[in-house]
């Protein structure tokens, strides 16, 4: 009985050793790089943060993990991996990474994971004691030569980090994807090793979503709805909104991989699954704030700069503000490591300091760092509140589109074949590629967006040629000569195996749009009155410049055409007049009854002498157009017009009507407009213009206010000599309105239930429809709803797909399934309001099919019309895949087969029909389930045939 006892204090003894031994995990992740061309090798890294006040003792020992590559040789294959490197990167934890090289046996999709004993203790959103619980995480790689070469994104910024409970938190990976790939997020189930050697995991079973622990009720940080926690799909910006209860937890979320194909789709080529732990403290401490840009585009080669402010209320707390992402060729652990090519992105910040904290990101850009996705650069600032006291941060990202650069210096001449088009060589750009020309009628005027990629379709270009990028000529034999073309030129560059991405439009360049000789030119297209039907616009011109009367005689007319539009070109005639040249106003025309509310006019003059000989015909000119998009108590007003003369490098007046005195127009400010982008102001309200007086007032949102823009133009060309062109635009009245988004929804999932439901259910007129209904999570959301938008992802781990919408009055929505695919399936909601702003996503909920179905025990193939065959009973439902075998009495297989369905009709694979008796069957069963490999259920039994 002592030996006993002492065997039992023994094994107790060790196997509590072996517990404390063995409990340090806090975070981790797998990464993968290719570092063959010619090989399928890859380096596998995992990275893991371990206790170090709790668990030092076992991180010591963990001197080497076992890794899965997720391929079968003989067996599971695994690898033993020593530890390469471990770093002290707190006084709290520790970074160690695990190295090995793996080369992969073909083409396929690979699930590399690795399990380790265990996850550190009191973690209070898992099942406890959590230092029971094994930590395991695992990366996908697709490996398909259509893809191209691919590695892993790295995550640059440690997944450890601190909270404060009533205080939103936010954390970012710093995913960055040196191959240029597109990047999204999900939220996932931390993972524990199911300890079978075989390189799978499970999620925990009893996980808690960190916003449902606390106290009910558990609210946001305003104290307007339920704490929630999510990640956005874009950014993958983590957000806890916001913690209640003090304590350690661990998420986990997933970063997707997309590649763009040929075809335009984007196919899912890997996926990192980081476990990471977030510790919540109860504090005092008030979140710093950080001011950023939005998300911005910039073409290649152009120096590019912004500034970055970091505050704080506590002002006697010092902040220090610092920047992550691939563009600084900086690993985690700060050492140099080429994400991108030369030159990197710079961020200079200043010393530590109290409130207010600046700095400033710098990056000269070229051709090399041209791709299809946007840099993510992440930006935080952190306070120092002193010992003992948790510290906060603000995270922010800036998406960065580098674009390819534009070609440059097009100019062109007119010889006997054609027109001949040169530029100036393309940007130093070792990518290969094209140039495209393009080329249209008359002189358009017009500027491209900041972002815009190729020539957007309503400029109306024809394509006319491409050239390499190395050629800097183009000859176009099919102009005809004495007519008005603007050119330009795209660029079309390679940014991957099967890949290529637009420029900008280059500067339009303009043949035979010098001033044709003895010819008016127009000097004024002014909206002197907006309506949508009583509009009038006032429309002069000057006198031909340089006509010899004697040479040409009279009679002499002017013919002024009309099309809508800044880019049309379908001109028709709306006035004509003869002039004698006796100084009376015969070059001035008032057009009215136009829609000047909803349309831009563009006119062109001729000139004719001996009354129907063509001298020819002015450069068209259109209208000022001004438009603006509303903002919280804001208006941002852009305008544009398309006309011969310049109306850059000049001073144009912004007028706001004066709510007291409707009809009366004030200055508010006077913008330089510098540049193609620069027709723009943003009025908050004040008068910036004094001369007649201060009209400044609070813009109210909901409230309309109206506002034209006077333009100021020259001619660069002997028309120079009419001096300054004033011209209006129409009265443009918008109201500013509030664009918070609306709230995220609460979100409901109603069916008939697969697993308590009855087989016999299954055959109901739209057995297989998920009812989804949501609501506000609080009273304090917007109303102005105009519609829900439904999202839908087939499978759990699938990417989400708009399905439909309803009404912004309704808050129910019927997704009507077939029997095949059944329930499965997962759901969320957004909501639009009335200014097009759409909500984050509801809470996701997913619907599954169950493994049910069952076969008669008795058939009769004498074709009467019952029971013919032998088929699974009761309208079967959820069958992806199903094989049969049935056997005789002695055990010999006589039939087999398989599809989508079972229908065997008594007939033997030999083709004669089996004699009445008992027989047997195996049937292999593959359900479509919300996983999208699902397990295969064998069902075995008997029945009797009876003829």
């Amino acid at each position: 009985m002592k030996k006993i006892s002492a065997l039992i204090f023994t094994l107790l003894s060790f196997i509590i050793a072996q517990r404390a031994f063995a409990t340090h995990l806090r975070a981790g992740e797998i990464t993968a790089e290719r570092i063959s061309n010619t090989s399928l090798t890859y380096r596998v890294t995992l990275t893991t943060y371990t206790d170090e006040i709790n668990g030092r003792s076992a991180n010591e020992a963990q001197e080497d993990v076992d890794f899965f590559p997720g391929f079968i040789n003989n067996g599971v294959v695994s690898y033993k991996v020593a530890r390469r490197e471990k770093v002290l990167i707190s006084p709290s934890t520790v970074r160690n990474t695990y190295v090995t090289e793996v080369t992969f046996p073909g083409p396929g999709l690979y699930r590399v994971s690795c399990g380790i004993p265990n996850r550190n203790e009191a973690t209070i959103n898992l099942p406890q004691p959590s230092d029971a619980i094994t930590f395991f995480v695992q990366t996908t790689l697709v490996i398909n030569p259509d893809f191209g070469l691919n590695s892993t994104p790295v995550l640059l910024n440690i997944p450890v980090d601190s909270a404060a409970t009533g205080v939103r938190y936010i954390h970012n990976p710093g995913a960055f994807d040196i191959d240029g790939d597109s990047l999204s997020y999900r939220l996932t189930i931390p993972m524990e090793d199911r300890m079978e050697a075989n390189g799978i995991g499970a999620p925990i079973d009893g996980y808690r979503d960190p916003s449902t622990v606390g106290n009910s009720p558990i609210r946001n940080e305003a104290g307007t709805g339920p704490a929630t926690f999510r990640i956005d799909p874009r950014t993958g910006d983590l957000i806890w909104d916001a913690p209640q209860r003090e304590g350690q937890y661990n998420v986990a979320f997933v970063v997707e991989e997309w590649r763009k194909a040929p075809d335009g789709n984007f196919l899912r080529i890997g996926e990192i699954v980081r476990d990471m732990q977030i510790i919540v403290v109860d504090t005092d401490n008030n979140r710093p704030e950080l001011e950023v840009p939005g998300d911005l585009c910039i073409e290649a080669g152009e120096p590019f700069e912004f500034d970055v402010i970091g505050t704080d209320e506590d002002v006697d707390q010092t902040l220090t503000l610092s920047s992550s992402g691939g563009v600084y060729n900086i690993d985690p652990a700060g050492n140099f490591q080429q994400f991108v090519a030369d030159e990197a992105a710079t961020f200079s910040a200043q010393s530590p300091r109290p409130s207010p904290i600046r700095g400033t990101f710098s990056w000269l850009t070229n051709c090399d760092h041209v791709r299809e996705q946007a840099y993510d650069v992440l930006f935080k600032v952190e306070d120092a509140p002193g010992r003992f006291i948790t510290q906060l941060v603000d995270i922010q990202t800036v998406k960065i589109n580098v674009n390819p650069p534009r070609p440059r210096g097009l100019q062109g001449e007119e010889n006997e074949e054609g027109v001949q088009l040169s530029w100036l060589p393309y940007a130093d750009c070792v990518r290969g590629g094209k140039i495209y020309i393009y080329r249209k009628d008359g002189c358009s005027g017009l500027n491209p967006g900041e972002c815009q990629q190729g020539i957007p379709e309503d400029w109306r270009y024809e394509l006319i040629g491409e050239v390499g990028m190395t050629d800097t000529t183009f000859l176009d034999t099919d102009a005809e000569q004495g007519q008005i073309y603007s050119y330009r030129l795209v660029s079309d560059i390679e940014v991957s195996n099967f890949n290529t991405m637009l420029s900008a439009p280059s500067t339009e360049f303009c043949i035979g749009s010098e001033l044709p000789k003895r010819v008016p030119v127009i000097t004024k297209v002014s909206v002197t009155e907006t309506d949508e039907a009583t509009g009038q616009i006032q429309v002069e011109w000057s006198t031909p410049i340089g006509l010899d009367t004697s040479e040409f005689a009279g009679p002499y007319q002017y013919v002024i055409s009309r099309t809508t539009g800044l880019g049309g070109d379908n001109f028709e005639e709306v006035y004509r007049t003869t002039t004698t040249f006796d100084g009376s106003a015969d070059t001035l025309f008032t057009d009215t009854n136009l829609n000047t509310s909803g349309q831009v006019y563009k006119y062109k003059l001729a000139f004719y002498y001996e009354g129907d000989q063509k001298m020819g015909e002015a450069p068209a000119a259109s209208s000022v157009r001004t438009t603006g998009t509303p903002d919280d108590q804001e208006i941002h007003l852009f305008w544009e017009a398309n006309t011969p003369w310049s109306n850059e490098n000049q001073t144009h007046l912004i007028y706001r009507e004066d709510k007291d005195n409707p009809g009366v127009f004030n200055v508010i400010a006077e913008i330089e407009v510098t540049g193609p982008n620069t027709f723009d102001f943003i009025d908050d309200g004040t008068d910036n213009y004094l001369a007649d007086g201060d009209q400044s007032i609070t813009l109210e949102n909901n409230v309309l206010y109206c506002y034209k823009v006077e333009t100021v133009g020259i001619y660069a060309n002997e028309a120079s000599q009419f001096g300054l062109l004033n011209n209006f635009s129409q009265e443009y009245c918008i109201a500013p309105a509030d664009r918070t988004p609306p709230c995220a929804l609460v979100m409901n999932l109603d069916n008939i239930g697969c697993e308590a439901a009855n087989q016999e259910d299954f055959c109901g007129v739209n057995a297989f429809t998920n009812t989804l209904s949501w609501s506000n999570p609080t009273a304090n959301c917007r109303t102005d709803i105009i519609r829900y938008n439904i999202y839908f992802s087939r499978y759990e781990d699938g990417p989400f797909e708009q399905i439909g919408f309803v009404a912004g009055d309704q808050t129910s929505y019927q997704h009507v399934k077939n029997a095949t695919e059944g329930f499965a399936g997962c759901y969320y909601v957004t909501a639009v309001s009335i200014l097009e702003v759409e909500s984050e996503p509801s809470n996701i909920i997913c619907a599954d099919n169950c493994d049910k179905i069952s076969f008669p025990n008795v058939f009769s193939p004498n074709n009467d019309g019952v029971n013919d065959t032998f088929e699974p009973m009761n309208c079967p439902a959820f069958i992806k895949n199903i094989d049969y075998e049935i056997y005789n009495r002695q055990g010999i297989r006589i039939a087999q087969g398989g599809g989508q369905s079972l229908s065997w009709d008594g007939v033997a694979d030999n083709g004669n029909a089996v004699s009445p008796g008992t027989y047997y069957y195996s049937i292999n069963v593959e359900f479509n389930r919300l996983q999208e490999t699902g397990e295969v259920k064998n069902y075995k039994g008997y029945f009797e045939l009876i003829r």
